[in-house]
């Protein structure tokens, strides 16, 4: 929060402008995700101005900040330092600052035992084995409370997801389900202990 002023008469100098300060904070996000060489990644996927006229400096901003990492230490680090920047991001700039949290999960590893199955699954039906980690959370989120979890990708021309122009080849689709088929039919429950 700043303060809303006329964009003509209120000098560069005196400005609260809550709107430059949430670009900086976009900025910073975006440049301590990139100097990260440890697959930390950050997003901010919505940002609102208000008043939201053209000839009024912004007075509030809202945005949000998806911060995401292969473990729950790595994002933590990567959040504490983050909200430490955009503190001092709205110290100069002379700006209140409200931080939320409105959703927090860890991370979800896949078991091991069911990793395997999976693998043994692909390379039956003849395809090379690739593990990845995943920055999605997928359903894996919500179901690892009760049961371990693993997952089959099918690829995406051009790995393009939650866009338009996504594609699934239908020969992919057909060698995903019969991989998926092919470890249902083998699958060995983990034994207890």
């Amino acid at each position: 929060t700043g303060m809303a002023g006329h964009a003509g008469t209120v000098p560069m100098a005196l400005r609260q402008d809550a709107l430059a300060g949430a670009a900086e904070c976009v900025s910073a996000i975006e440049q301590l995700c990139r100097a990260d060489e440890g697959g930390l990644v950050g997003t901010v996927g919505y940002i609102h101005a208000m008043p939201g006229a053209t000839n009024v400096i912004p007075g509030k901003a809202h945005f949000t900040i998806d911060m995401r990492a292969p473990t729950d230490t790595h994002r933590n680090r990567a959040v504490t330092e983050m909200v430490r920047q955009i503190e001092a991001i709205a110290k100069r700039r002379k700006l209140e600052l409200q931080l939320d949290v409105t959703h927090e999960n860890r991370t979800v590893p896949c078991a091991p035992w069911l990793k395997t199955q999976v693998a043994e699954a692909v390379a039956a039906e003849g395809y090379p084995v690739f593990e990845l980690a995943s920055g999605a959370g997928h359903d894996g989120m919500a179901m690892v409370d009760i049961a371990d979890v693993a997952m089959v990708f099918v690829r995406c021309r051009g790995g393009i997801s939650h866009h338009p122009d996504e594609h699934v080849e239908v020969a992919d689709a057909d060698a995903g389900a019969r991989v998926l088929l092919r470890l249902i039919e083998n699958f060995r429950p983990r034994l207890a202990g």
